[in-house]
């Protein structure tokens, strides 16, 4: 008896050493939950989205109470160095959601490439964590904590997990743009939120191509990207004459052959459609709807395609990290030139589709 209670009292004196110890490393690091990068005159400013860690030691959510900052600076670690001097913390990256760059900071290639290569050079990030973009200031969208559960950073998780639609998780990574960045040969797009009412949303896509910024498009031209890319469960589509679609058990299969000096690229893309919502006026067979689907969503994306080929420059189905499994011998030719390849690029879709309800 007298063993155990030397052991129990040995426990309690270990607990307490470790809960001090935690205590201690709490109050000595900074956890940001997101983080925004914008641009100004002298480099960059740095703004930090921060649960309340405060709370947290009253049984109360860490997470109720934000905490923003922000820095300015040439560079991201003289920022990184500036919040620690400032706030004798230093920052902890391990429950890190999300990180929001503006815009413009995307729009320098430059800027955007220094931070990157500091960013893998100190391996700071997990390549996981999601990567969004912000119209305006990214700053202001880590303020919007009001309605969001009192994180930012949380609510941009959470966006992400509910997005069923997508056959895998598809919101940006840091680790894809930073892959982009070494090989250069891949289309990527980034959502673009803004401030509506309150909460940040995705209001269009930037493209980045080539380690590139190219441009924004709509968040209908990026569905439509994700699309031909194969990364859909479902998609919605409405027909000319009003009817509204939902397509399932979406297959892409993707064809790439040289015709003279151009490269062709065939998408046929299959699955079933389901009528959500009946049109406004004439009533049509399944076979006669079946064929307007069919048609109507084959010339829509090759009209797409061939816009966005044209402005911003994208290639919506992304067949130049393809090439190596479809054709040889147009892998050998464009290895070294994406340029080139994306120039002599001709699209044409197919559209098989199978109504499954009248």
């Amino acid at each position: 008896m007298r063993m155990r209670g030397i052991l129990a009292g040995l426990v309690l004196v270990f607990c307490a050493v470790c809960s001090g110890c935690g205590t201690h490393e709490l109050e000595d690091r900074g956890f940001p939950l997101a983080i925004g990068i914008d641009q100004n005159e002298d480099g960059m400013v740095l703004s930090f989205d921060f649960p309340d860690l405060t709370e947290s030691s009253e049984g109360k959510n860490p997470a109720g109470k934000p905490v923003s900052f922000s820095v300015e600076a040439g560079a991201y670690y003289e920022a990184q160095k500036a919040y620690e001097n400032n706030t004798n913390k230093i920052l902890d990256y391990n429950h890190l959601k999300a990180i929001v760059i503006s815009q413009e900071f995307l729009e320098d290639d430059e800027a955007l490439r220094e931070l990157f290569a500091w960013l893998e050079r100190e391996e700071v990030l997990a390549r996981n964590i999601c990567l969004f973009a912000a119209k305006d200031s990214a700053a202001e969208i880590l303020t919007l904590t009001e309605d969001t559960g009192g994180s930012v950073g949380k609510y941009l998780e959470q966006m992400v997990e509910t997005q069923e639609d997508f056959k895998e998780n598809k919101v940006m990574t840091i680790g894809e743009l930073m892959n982009q960045w070494h090989n250069q040969n891949e289309l990527l797009l980034i959502p673009v939120l803004k401030n509506n009412g309150g909460v940040p949303s995705v209001a269009e896509y930037v493209t980045m191509d080539a380690f590139s910024f190219c441009g924004v498009i709509s968040v209908e031209e990026a569905m439509k990207a994700f699309l031909c890319q194969n990364l859909l469960r479902k998609f919605l589509y409405r027909l000319e004459s009003g009817e509204v679609l939902q397509l399932e058990r979406l297959h892409r299969s993707m064809d790439i052959k040289e015709e003279g000096e151009q490269t062709l690229v065939t998408i046929t893309l299959t699955g079933d459609a389901q009528i959500k919502k009946a049109g406004n006026g004439k009533e049509f067979t399944r076979g006669q709807l079946q064929k307007k689907l069919n048609r109507q969503l084959a010339d829509s994306m090759n009209q797409t395609a061939e816009i966005l080929i044209e402005d911003p420059g994208v290639d919506i189905t992304n067949s130049f990290i393809c090439l190596g499994s479809r054709s040889r011998r147009l892998y050998k030719k464009y290895n070294q030139d994406y340029g080139s390849y994306k120039n002599s690029l001709s699209i044409n879709f197919q559209v098989d589709m199978n109504l499954i309800n009248e």
